[in-house]
């Protein structure tokens, strides 16, 4: 069953993050920060145990940019034991099969999060917030049909080339508790508080395989990802309560995108999800002539290829959620 999929997933993420936690603490400098003015400015200090007591070690001038990389190591050891503790607590609920309140424990995170997005103007230059967290935006806001979801990654889709306000994310995000990491390929991404948070591109067409291009203005390397314009050209806004506006794809788009993507090699393992939010955003889309009409408009501007990919998806969909009932050739029109 999915439910239990993604129990495992989420199981399994955490026993990872807790070794890679305990292995990055045992090399980070023990103790805290102290600032201490002496003649000609600042200092700063290692403050750490000593025997029964404490000892202060001079590092050096706080100008310096060799003590301040010192420092910023030395904090980076506060935050990876406020991360190992979070994590001790997510795998405690999760032995105990309390999902729902695991939720609840990762809602303050997210809040923050898209509330500073919204803040710096992302939504607004065209960042999307897409995935499985879109996919509860459209539950809360657009009455979906509910079922437990839990995940711990974090989508975003930026269109290229990026018009927005700069910024420089991994500064952004390190003061809300994300800790910048890199993928083999060159691409990065952001872990903290429970949750990954990707960033994406569309990805560029055929040909020798090139490095994903960095977004300057943001000091990043989104990971690129097929089709992703289908999502980025088709945008709703919504208001969240405690939140404010944000961007994400229209209902249609996403059940497009998601009935494009499921035929790609590698996503065998998310296909049962992916066909569950496919057939949950298809119940609603069905009530609704205008939806309908959304649908329609972008398979006509879509190739052909893609229109034969999604619906094949759709024919293969009752083999994986046999109760979905949703009849998608009035959903999806013959345009040949």
């Amino acid at each position: 069953m999915v439910i239990e999929q993604i129990w495992d997933e989420s199981r399994d993420y955490y026993l990872d993050y807790q070794v890679r936690l305990i292995g990055e603490l045992l090399i980070a400098p023990v103790g805290s920060i102290k600032r201490k003015k002496g003649w000609g400015g600042w200092f700063l200090y290692l403050h750490k145990r000593a025997g029964q007591g404490f000892e202060d070690i001079y590092l050096g001038n706080e100008g310096d940019p060799a003590v301040q990389r010192i420092a910023e190591k030395i904090k980076t050891r506060q935050r990876l034991i406020r991360e190992l503790r979070s994590t001790k607590n997510a795998l405690k609920l999760l032995k105990a099969g309390n999902m729902s309140k695991a939720l609840k424990d990762f809602t303050e995170p997210l809040r923050k999060l898209l509330t500073e997005m919204g803040r710096l103007g992302f939504f607004e230059a065209g960042i999307e917030l897409i995935g499985s967290y879109c996919f509860k935006v459209y539950q809360s806001h657009f009455g979906v049909e509910w079922f437990p979801l839990r995940t711990i990654d974090i989508d975003f889709a930026i269109p290229m080339p990026y018009k927005g306000p700069p910024a420089d994310l991994e500064a952004v995000l390190r003061e809300l508790g994300f800790a910048q990491a890199f993928r083999g390929d060159g691409t990065i991404y952001y872990e903290g508080n429970g949750y990954i948070i990707e960033f994406l591109q569309p990805r560029r067409g055929g040909g020798a395989k090139k490095p994903s291009p960095e977004v300057k203005e943001l000091s990043t390397v989104p990971i690129p990802l097929p089709y992703l314009n289908l999502l980025l050209d088709n945008k709703v806004t919504v208001t969240l309560r405690d939140i404010g506006r944000i961007a994400l794809p229209s209902m249609p788009a996403f059940m497009l995108h998601k009935l494009l993507v499921a035929s790609i090699s590698g996503r065998k393992e998310k296909i049962e999800k992916d066909f569950i939010q496919i057939c949950a955003v298809a119940k609603k889309i069905i009530t609704d002539s205008n939806l309908i009409a959304e649908v329609y408009k972008i398979m006509k501007e879509i190739p052909l290829k893609w229109q034969n990919q999604i619906n094949t998806s759709a024919r293969i969909l009752p083999e994986f959620v046999v109760d979905c009932r949703v009849d998608f050739s009035t959903i999806l029109k013959d345009l040949k």
